[in-house]
């Protein structure tokens, strides 16, 4: 994944969740909302769709983001080495005139 990629990852992410990413607080606070910023709509559950969808604001689209994160050390005859895994996946489900209509994605980096 580029460098370019991840930003691009990072910034789909933050605007997904509405800043709640980038807040910055104090360790132990609470952040507080801008006072310009309106009203957040809550976070529906879609129980039609599986465990972990959330719908999206304004939207008749449901969303599930998982993944994992993998840390090892492989020590062998020619020395250490740092293991890495990650893998985001990304399941949207709507529903449209012509039926359910989904979309999956999956990344992944390292070896599982």
């Amino acid at each position: 994944m580029t460098s370019a990629m991840r930003a691009a990852s990072a910034i789909g992410l933050a605007a997904l969740f509405g800043g709640d990413l980038a807040a910055s607080a104090q360790p132990g606070e609470r952040p507080k909302p801008h006072p310009d910023l309106r009203q957040r709509e809550t976070r529906q559950p879609c129980p039609k769709q599986g465990s972990g969808f959330v719908r999206v604001p304004s939207s008749p689209t449901c969303i599930r983001l998982s993944g994992r994160a993998v840390g090892a050390l492989d020590i062998g005859s020619h020395g250490t080495a740092p293991v890495t895994a990650g893998q985001l996946s990304i399941d949207t489900r709507s529903e449209s005139e012509f039926g359910p209509v989904r979309a999956f994605v999956r990344m992944g980096h390292g070896r599982p």
